[in-house]
């Protein structure tokens, strides 16, 4: 076997391959090791020295092992010990117990008992542990009659122990009968029982039992702030926070955890300045406070910022952040941060996987997610169904079936999610006979029972095909209160095909549901409109006043140069506002010169004619593609995303833009995506 020298990252220099290691350098170099593979160098060594009897060393070299999650490794070296040791057992359930493999934790303290090896007061610390985290009650008692048995019940860290496992399986009583007969309990006792009063709930019990403590260490009161931000009580959190005599970081995550939990953002962001020390816990937590309120552009500045501190981010933080590239449509801050996660070795596990895969497919690049997900080591259903789904608002039907077909070809058993997203895409191809299919099978084939959110696309499949009567009869058939996303999805398929009539009805029935929505109102209204019953879509919007309901502005967004630039319809606020409606303007003329005319019944109606078309000209997304084309190089592709539909104008527009200027264009609205080029769209104008 090739003797190695330790890589160039251990401390020491590395060892001369002519002279033998000595005792002191391998268990340096021990203690040093992070990786698999410098264990395995440091192993040869062991071997090559004939140092394989040394308990010390190979004691050592287990604790690397749990410490860098070579398990598999240790498991393999402890399996030709012939009659190993105590220690070695101690060593291989901590290394379990400490990569979260409970159920081999305590597969090791059986086989130790069973060659009759007997334990210590090291061994049940760790496999008590095991036992609470599995909530293997009647395991932890048959453990505490060991200890019993081996006259080590009057330890006070197995007592401490033992309090610890009866709580986590929420038994709080025995760990009380435990607590009350130790006659000399220490800070960390007292501890554990206050801490297993809050994990079960028994908040007045801990709160009582802190007040009696005789002598508090910061950890104490960390239990309390972190119960009382848990049970949502913050302002009695913030009072025992500002009572504290010392705190630590764990002190100021758990308020600044209490304030994001229970969304008071700017509260945790006042405490997130004020800390003097902060970990990346601390960044984590306030970066998914910005993302859960839909504050993306804030979440990724700090993002930026943590980029500059010396704080590193981990796969929870870009699982964190990757949402708000998704929703901001940052595809080239999503491609940096995919970059990054390469670049610094972060654990591409499925969740990292599934954020990168579902970012790509919001910021409109398929492609790219396709590639994330043929290169995912690890498929689950989440997965799969996140590639569904991304295919799906792509109109991408045919992909988004081979996937499920793989699916059931690998074992992974579909659920709801799945079949929402291959509902979905029959319906943004309107494959309806294909879409009636997968419907019967969830329920005949997986004995899946459908929900709301089914419902609604079966809905939409029928109605965007023209099957309004079915679509209509589907609804009054359901086997639950139809919810107002199904009628809304009728509403819009009677805009599709100028049904009036049923458009009243189904309207009628959302203002019941959801009075202060305002899309209800304004669909209903561009329905009278293009009907030519301009009077009551003009009564209509006096409704809406007089009940104070406000239309929605529409917002689009850009990203350029890693910057999210956003657009409301009829903006002037950005920097180049100047610039943007030159351009717009310029487009306008270039493209009435082709042959566009303004589809005017997206416009209002009760303004004059040149209103009309002034509002059409200044909706978000045509001066988001204004800036896009002075922004950008003539082959980059313009990617826009928009909280509300598309409008017929505009579609018929992005495609003239398409066609005319050479440009790729990609948006998303708030149902599916629309790629524009050379003057068609993807969707071919089903949308």
């Amino acid at each position: 076997m090739a003797c190695l020298s330790p890589p160039s990252t251990f401390p020491l220099q590395a060892h001369n391959l002519d002279s033998k290691p000595t005792e002191e350098w391998l268990l340096s170099s021990l203690k040093s090791a992070k990786t698999p593979m410098q264990i395995k160098t440091l192993h040869a060594h062991i071997i090559k020295t004939n140092l394989t009897q040394n308990d010390l060393i190979f004691g050592q070299l287990f604790l690397c092992c749990s410490i860098s999650n070579a398990m598999n490794y240790a498991t393999n070296i402890f399996s030709k010990i012939h009659k190993p040791k105590l220690f070695f057992y101690n060593a291989m359930i901590k290394g379990y117990s400490q990569n979260g493999h409970h159920d081999k934790a305590l597969q090791m303290y059986s086989l130790m008992r069973s060659r009759s090896v007997s334990c210590d007061s090291f061994t049940f610390p760790v496999v008590l542990r095991s036992v609470s985290s599995l909530n293997e009650i009647q395991t932890g008692k048959e453990l505490h009659g060991v200890v019993m048995k081996m006259g080590l019940y009057s330890k006070v860290i197995l007592q401490t122990a033992l309090i610890d496992m009866y709580c986590s399986c929420g038994s709080t009583d025995c760990a009380r009968f435990i607590f009350d007969r130790i006659p000399e309990r220490d800070v960390i006792c007292w501890n554990t029982m206050i801490a297993g009063y809050a994990k079960c709930g028994e908040f007045d019990k801990a709160r009582g039992l802190f007040d009696r403590s005789p002598s508090r260490n910061v950890s104490s009161w960390n239990t309390l702030v972190d119960m009382y931000c848990k049970t949502g009580d913050i302002e009695l959190a913030r009072q025992f926070f500002d009572e504290m005599p010392e705190k630590d970081i764990i002190t100021w995550n758990a308020m600044l955890s209490g304030y994001a939990k229970n969304g008071e953002c700017e509260s945790a962001r006042r405490l997130f300045d004020q800390m003097g020390k902060r970990n990346v816990v601390s960044w984590n937590v306030l970066i998914t406070c910005y993302v859960h309120k839909r504050r993306f552009l804030e979440a990724l500045d700090l993002f930026r910022m943590m980029q500059v501190s010396d704080v590193k981010p981990n796969e929870v933080t870009v699982v964190s952040v990757i949402p708000a590239c998704a929703h901001l449509g940052a595809l080239d801050l999503g491609k940096w941060i995919h970059g990054y996660i390469n670049r610094n070795h972060i654990k591409m596990d499925v969740y990292v996987n599934t954020s990168l895969i579902d970012m790509y497919g919001k910021c409109g690049s398929v492609e790219e997610a396709k590639g994330v997900f043929d290169n995912a080591k690890v498929k689950d259903t989440f997965l799969c169904n996140t590639m569904i789904e991304v295919l799906a608002m792509h109109g991408r039907a045919e992909a988004a079936f081979r996937i499920f077909i793989s699916m059931r070809r690998e074992g992974l058993k579909p659920n709801e999610v799945t079949f929402i997203g291959l509902l979905k895409a029959c319906s943004h191809v309107g494959m309806v006979d294909t879409g009636l299919k997968y419907f019967e099978m969830m329920r005949e084939e997986f004995g899946l029972t459908p929900k709301v959110e089914h419902f609604g696309c079966m809905v939409d499949l029928l109605g965007r095909a023209g099957h309004l009567q079915e679509a209509h009869e589907l609804i009054k058939n359901l086997p639950m209160e139809p919810h107002p996303i199904v009628w809304g999805s009728l509403l819009g398929a009677c805009k599709i095909h100028g049904n009036v009539e049923l458009a009243e009805e189904v309207a009628l029935r959302l203002v019941e549901l959801e009075p202060q929505s305002c899309g209800n109102y304004v669909l209903l209204s561009n329905i009278y409109s293009e009907a030519g019953r301009f009077d009551e879509a003009v009564q209509l919007r006096k409704m809406m006043k007089e009940k104070g309901v406000k239309k929605q502005p529409g917002c689009s967004s850009i990203e350029v140069n890693h910057v999210v630039n956003e657009f409301f319809a009829g903006d002037r606020a950005h920097p180049k506002c100047k610039e943007i409606y030159e351009q717009l303007d310029k487009m306008v003329k270039r493209l009435k010169a082709e042959g566009y005319q303004p589809c005017i019944s997206s416009a209002l109606h009760d303004v004059d004619m040149n209103e009309k078309e002034q509002t059409l000209v200044h909706h978000s997304e045509k001066l988001a593609v204004a800036f896009g084309l002075i922004s950008t190089d003539h082959r980059t592709p313009i990617r826009i995303v928009k909280n509300l539909r598309v409008c017929d104008d505009c579609h018929i527009f992005m495609k003239m833009v398409s066609k005319y200027y050479d440009r790729q264009m990609v948006i998303r609205d708030c149902s599916r995506f629309h790629h524009f080029s050379n003057g068609s769209c993807s969707c071919s104008d089903y949308w």
